[in-house]
């Protein structure tokens, strides 16, 4: 049966395109969209690495399972095995293809869509040079080989000119040239190229839209002797249309900002509501793709230049963030996500003050808040994780919001002019449809929860009810907080007036009985002040009695001479013995700026240690790397802890265990050596003393390890004397809070006065 062809289907008849890119977001579509718009094609050939211990063949299985797909397997199911998948990858010379393979590819391709890309905005200039600059030099020396080449579409972004007012369609000169910076990769260790990519990016504010534009470079300087094409899409944002309304498959852009909006993890963004948004639906991009070659061999002349597309939405279609986002919010509400964090409520700015005060209360203190719970309970911290991630994400997000982008698009708009009736069926690309924009943004918010989230819309009443619950929280705590700050206001007022006046008036005997001296030094501050001072203070041990020595003895075979070298035990000392004398020589030869006064706690408690340990190890580094977050300062405590916590669960259990050794081998070998061999070969452990050897240690470690010469001991013991100091008027007024708090709590001194009456 024949079947009538549009004119762009005709023009892709017994064609073969070739895709790199096709696992990406935009390469699933387009890939979907050939194999059912352009049925009349002859093959479609992509390349595809191995990911996660999967074949290419088993990620297309795979890919082939999206709901994308659906529509051709229920009307045109035969397309699909018009898909020759072969393992490439574009950081390989020939994209990996040898033999066959490659033959294959060079004889039958006609049309080339360069897609592949690493889309990591903040990724190292490496990784961007090699996947997006030499990955797309590697393309075209393949396009190169193709015999029947027609075009060669290299995708690029809009933003690639972030340094012009007005974008127009068409490639803009820039001081580095392509070929010096993949050169500059090549040689150059990372270390030292990351140190100045900053000045190199200028003005790019990330490698992504550097690296882009050099490609761009690279492909205009083909064009005398290749049909090469350049398309720049702006912010791809799920589809409005096809193969299904809302479709998306990752976090880039403004789903991400929806998702982790709607999740309530993203509490502060800063973005110029008075800009115009800058999107285009990935199906409208796309549909633009497959016209692009079309319109190219139609061309009676050759353009004199690189044909360029500012893939834009137009201008009248286009509409502030300001509304874009109340919008969102509105059908957010409607359509929420399951178990979000908080209620989904954000703050919008353009106060770079006022978004860093919003994250440091409403997305770091609740990441550490909740990975401290965590730790407590036993389970995988995450939130700070997360928290890092959406903190790079939005520091790179900012640049293209913060900001208005205007873009000339009359290529792209030539497209959609060009197309009769049937192509514009086919190939929508139209910019006054009948669907409002809150109608996609609501196709849009549904396949976030549908299609990213995996969440079915049978759970919409129950997203409906926690959302409620979420806000009747929320609302609770907002009256709370506004009662407490309402009291809390008089109450510093009152306090430096009148009630001043009433403790001053008062004898010794009421002081005593009516508390209400403002004087006194605040001893929860200043506990929490000692819990972030001590570093290491804690370890498990035996009792402070001699170990208990329960006798092993050890069968060692004939064959294998084996020597247990450990010490005499004559010469033996007990952990307490260890520690004691460490202490004292720690404070006569003290390190410098240690974190705290060195006087921790031996226990055998496995419960009681693990108390200290969160009380006195963890409690403090998670409150000293928030301080040095709000400082702007690395953070380091946590990864410390961590460290020293696994190093204390692995030596707790030789300081908790009596051992015992036979060294027989080995004290024999000192009775067979000559006094000269005694002299030159020290093994006798009974020439060393205890105390000495300590000393040594503790200066050795103090020199060869921490670096501190021996001439820093006079400064070394006043900060020790200064730190004790401090160290004893905490713990005096921690005990004086705790007596105090708990004869309030008992009542001491009214049961004081009636045991004791006075006389009136």
């Amino acid at each position: 049966m024949t079947v009538d062809l549009s004119p762009v289907q005709e023009y892709y008849k017994d064609k073969t395109i070739f895709i790199t890119g096709a696992s990406g977001f935009m390469g699933k579509v387009l890939l979907e969209k050939l194999l059912y718009s352009c049925h009349s094609l002859k093959e479609v050939i992509i390349i595809c690495r191995p990911k996660r211990g999967k074949a290419p063949e088993t990620r297309l299985e795979e890919m082939f399972k999206l709901p994308i797909f659906q529509r051709i397997k229920d009307e045109r199911p035969e397309m699909l095995k018009r898909v020759t998948i072969y393992q490439g990858d574009v950081t390989f010379d020939q994209l990996g293809l040898s033999g066959e393979s490659l033959k294959h590819v060079t004889e039958n391709t006609n049309i080339v869509f360069h897609m592949a890309a690493t889309l990591k905005l903040e990724g190292n200039l490496r990784d961007a040079i090699d996947m997006n600059l030499l990955g797309t030099r590697r393309a075209l020396n393949v396009a190169k080989e193709m015999k029947q080449l027609e075009a060669f579409i290299h995708l690029s972004t809009a933003f690639c000119n972030c340094d012009q007012e007005v974008m127009y369609e068409k490639v803009y000169e820039f001081p580095h040239k392509p070929e010096d910076l993949m050169r500059l990769a090549e040689w150059m260790d990372v270390k030292t190229l990351d140190a100045i990519t900053p000045d190199l990016l200028k003005p790019h504010p990330n490698t992504y839209t550097y690296s882009k534009r050099l490609a761009e470079l690279l492909v205009r300087d083909h064009y005398e002797s290749m049909p090469v094409i350049i398309a720049r899409p702006s912010i791809v944002s799920p589809s409005a249309y096809e193969p299904v309304p809302g479709w998306v498959d990752n976090l880039n852009g403004p789903t991400g900002l929806m998702v982790g909006a709607g999740k309530g993890v993203i509490r502060s963004m800063l973005i110029d509501t008075r800009h115009l948004s800058e999107v285009i639906p990935v199906d409208y991009a796309i549909n633009g793709l497959c016209v692009i070659p079309y319109q190219f061999a139609k061309m009676t002349e050759r353009p004199k230049d690189v044909p360029v597309y500012n893939i834009t939405c137009t201008d009248h279609r286009k509409m502030q963030w300001g509304e874009v986002i109340e919008m969102s919010k509105e059908i957010g509400y409607r359509y929420p996500m399951e178990a979000g964090l908080w209620y989904p409520d954000g703050c919008i700015t353009t106060n770079k003050l006022h978004h860093n005060i919003n994250v440091l209360l409403f997305h770091w203190l609740p990441a550490y808040l909740i990975d401290f719970i965590l730790l407590l309970l036993g389970q995988k911290r995450f939130m700070i994780r997360v928290q890092n991630r959406i903190s790079v994400g939005l520091e790179v997000l900012q640049f293209f919001t913060m900001r208005a982008w205007f873009f000339k698009s009359d290529a792209y708009s030539s497209l959609w002019a060009m197309l009769n009736e049937a192509d514009r069926k086919n190939f929508n690309m139209d910019m006054d449809p009948e669907e409002t924009v809150p109608m996609y943004i609501e196709s849009c918010v549904q396949g976030g929860r549908q299609y990213l989230m995996k969440e079915s819309p049978d759970s919409l009443p129950r997203a409906r009810l926690q959302l409620k619950l979420m806000l009747r929280v929320q609302e609770k705590i907002s009256t709370g907080l506004g009662v407490l700050q309402f009291f809390t206001l008089n109450a510093w007022c009152f306090r430096s007036d009148s009630y001043a006046s009433l403790w001053n008036k008062l004898n010794e005997e009421d002081k005593a009985i009516f508390n209400m001296n403002m004087n006194t030094e605040n001893t929860e501050v200043e506990y929490m002040i000692e819990c972030a001072k001590g570093a290491r203070k804690f370890i498990l041990k035996e009792k402070d009695e001699d170990l208990p020595r329960a006798r092993v003895h050890m069968k060692i075979p004939l064959q294998i001479p084996v020597y247990n070298l450990t010490v005499d035990d004559a010469k033996k000392r007990t952990w307490k013995w260890i520690m004691d004398v460490g202490r004292d020589l720690g404070i006569k030869y003290p390190f410098e700026v240690g974190l705290w006064y060195p006087d921790g706690n031996m226990t055998s408690s496995k419960f009681y240690h693990t108390i200290c340990t969160i009380l006195f190890m963890w409690l403090p580094a998670y409150l000293i790397d928030f301080l040095l977050l709000v400082f702007g300062q690395r953070r380091f405590m946590i990864r410390v802890q961590t460290k020293i916590a696994v190093g204390l669960e692995v030596l707790q259990f030789f300081t908790t265990r009596s051992w015992d050794f036979k060294s027989t081998h080995f004290e024999q070998i000192y009775k067979e050596l000559g006094s000269t061999d005694r002299s030159i070969f020290k093994i006798n452990t009974d020439d060393v003393d205890d105390y000495e050897y300590m000393k040594v240690s503790i200066l050795g470690g103090r020199q060869y390890v921490m670096k501190e010469p021996l001439t820093s001991l006079p400064k070394s013991r006043i900060q020790l004397r200064f730190m004790y100091v401090l160290d004893r008027i905490c713990k005096t007024m921690i005990i004086s809070g705790l007596l105090y708090w708990v004869s309030q709590k008992l009542r001491v001194v009214d049961l004081f006065r009636s045991a004791f009456p006075t006389s009136t």
